[in-house]
């Protein structure tokens, strides 16, 4: 301490003097200054230098506060925390706050360990939430519980913060004890909520079980409402949910109120051709949103909301991590600083990596049969047509519409229908080898002839397989049992492209431009076979998410999330 203070007031050089155009996130104002680090954190700002051991002049550059994603799941960019960590600190992030449900759903507490010991080999700082809801709901068939037990440990663990969003938002309205009783035994953290639409009195339910904020909004009333009581608001844009332009106007100017960006989900691919908190810093700023309200919504507000009082701004007595960009526009990092430590420089990651080595349980968990075409079949003896239930796929939005067709019948059984773009869609339970297949329509795909399978699909991750005949849905979705998960696209019987994610069937081990390379290449093939949805595997797998409205599909068949029941495919 004694030495930090002498660093402070000129006494003893500091390690490392910055000078630069500083954004001061507290104030709202840009000033010439000069910041001094010393031990990894800021003990000095000011307009006049001082003795240092080295310098790093920004020139004409801005010095930021290094960006912060409040709400993400790393499993959603399909690499490991430590591949991730290289992909998206050259971007000026030093911070994410993760809710690993996604592997919890697969490997329970196991995954989760193995996400925090593998972001702990890198300078990212990466903080955990709780996953609140595995299984996310009785409507699906899941790998793994967290219950009070599991809570309890995973409390204990380092850099866990919060209880994760809170899908059973029914469940919280209702008063169920299981629900209540987890945000009761993570009373005095950050709890994340997850409330699609909802308003009113039970809205006033859900914020009143102890749920802290919301990031499903997608209409700027609903954000409006929550805010005004009191809600954190997460605005969304991702690979899928690009809710900014929609939330945008409820930024004020000078004052974001308790408004922060986040990512949510984000493919490798995105993340290396879009960027990370600096696309959704470019993107505010196209929005409208003064650029240094935009930086505050990066930076002190998901600070503030999840207490990281060490991060958040540019300040003494906060850690070092600064981000030095050319202008505030497009925000391109020339150079990132963790802890005083330089980690990237124009864009080059310069942390080191080492290869994870994750369990035999991380990579053997597609425990299905061998799924056959007769598995498929959706039989109806009652006339030549049938009134079926469709989900109806809107692109660029998590919701799907609740659709009901007449289709054909031929020799008993309800087939796909490309020239209507009606799909079959199934989705094959992979954790207990039930053989059980929830089966059901889709529309707005655009698939005209093949099948497209993935591993991944929300929450629960069973195989989640779209197709214009049973054989090739056959092929693609035994092609995942034999890979240990991933995504696979089958023509006329033949696998044509696939990609291996062993890690739980959620993750590669590979970096993100060798994802990506193969990424491109599934949806080249997907968009040669008719599709025109631009992520056509995220899009699949929030098919199978029985907590967002209207229509969505598990294993144990079609759920109205409005009901939130398991409704009969067919419409008597």
């Amino acid at each position: 301490m004694e030495s930090l203070l002498e660093a402070s007031l000129g006494l003893s050089p500091v390690d490392l003097l910055v000078h630069g155009n500083v954004v001061d996130v507290y104030r709202g104002e840009v000033s010439d200054l000069y910041v001094g680090v010393k031990g990894g954190r800021i003990v000095y700002l000011g307009e006049r230098p001082i003795p240092s051991r080295a310098r790093l002049e920004a020139r004409s550059g801005y010095v930021l506060p290094a960006y912060i994603d409040g709400h993400t799941h790393i499993e959603s960019s399909l690499l490991t925390p430590s591949r991730y960590a290289a992909t998206v600190v050259p971007r000026g992030t030093c911070c994410v706050v993760t809710d690993p449900h996604e592997i919890a759903n697969v490997t329970g507490v196991e995954g989760v360990k193995f996400m925090i010991e593998d972001s702990a080999r890198t300078p990212l700082r990466v903080y955990f939430t709780i996953p609140s809801c595995v299984p996310a709901t009785n409507l699906e068939t899941s790998g793994a519980t967290i219950g009070l037990e599991e809570i309890k440990e995973l409390k204990s663990l380092k850099r866990v913060i919060g209880l994760g969003e809170v899908m059973n938002f029914t469940g919280v309205i209702r008063g169920e004890k299981s629900i209540l009783e987890k945000i009761k035994a993570c009373e005095g953290m950050t709890i994340d909520g997850h409330a699609p639409g909802l308003r009113g009195p039970e809205l006033c339910a859900y914020i009143s079980a102890g749920i802290k904020s919301d990031h499903e909004s997608t209409t700027l009333d609903e954000a409006s409402e929550k805010l005004s009581m009191g809600m954190w608001i997460m605005i969304r844009e991702g690979s899928t949910s690009k809710n900014l332009h929609d939330l945008a106007p409820i930024v004020s100017k000078g004052s974001p109120e308790r408004v922060m960006l986040v990512t949510d989900d984000t493919h490798a691919e995105d993340l290396l051709e879009e960027g990370h908190m600096d696309h959704l810093l470019r993107r505010a700023v196209e929005e409208g949103i003064d650029p240094i309200d935009a930086v505050r919504m990066v930076t002190m507000k998901p600070a503030e909301y999840f207490g990281l009082k060490s991060l958040g701004g540019i300040a003494p007595g906060k850690w070092a991590d600064l981000v030095v960009v050319d202008d505030l526009r497009d925000f391109e990092a020339k150079t990132v600083l963790i802890g005083g430590k330089v980690v990237a420089e124009e864009g080059i990651y310069l942390a080191g990596f080492e290869e994870p080595s994750p369990k035999a349980a991380l990579k053997n968990t597609m425990n299905l049969k061998e799924v056959k075409p007769r598995d498929l079949s959706i039989k109806y003896n009652l006339g030549d047509e049938a009134t079926v239930r469709a989900i109806g796929l809107v692109e660029g939005q998590l919701y799907t519409e609740h659709l009901k067709v007449r289709m054909g019948v031929v020799d008993g059984e309800v087939e796909a229908d490309p020239t209507r773009d009606l799909l079959k869609v199934c989705v094959v339970e992979r954790h207990k080898r039930t053989g059980r297949v929830g089966k059901g329509f889709l529309k707005g795909f655009g698939l005209e002839e093949g099948a497209v399978a993935s591993s991944i699909a929300h929450d629960s991750h069973n195989v989640v397989a779209v197709g214009v005949n049973d054989i090739d849905i056959c092929v693609a979705v035994n092609r995942l049992k034999a890979i240990g998960g991933g995504f696979a696209v089958a023509l006329r019987s033949k696998v044509l492209s696939d990609l291996p994610l062993p890690v739980a069937g959620l993750m590669s081990m590979k970096t993100a431009e060798e994802v990506s390379t193969r990424m491109k290449r599934l949806h080249d093939v997907v968009a040669s076979l008719g599709c025109e949805v631009k992520s056509p595997f995220m899009a699949l797998s929030f098919l199978t998410l029985p907590v967002i409205p209207e229509l969505k599909i598990t294993d144990l068949g079609l759920i109205d999330v409005e009901k939130f029941e398991v409704v009969d495919l067919f419409v008597r």
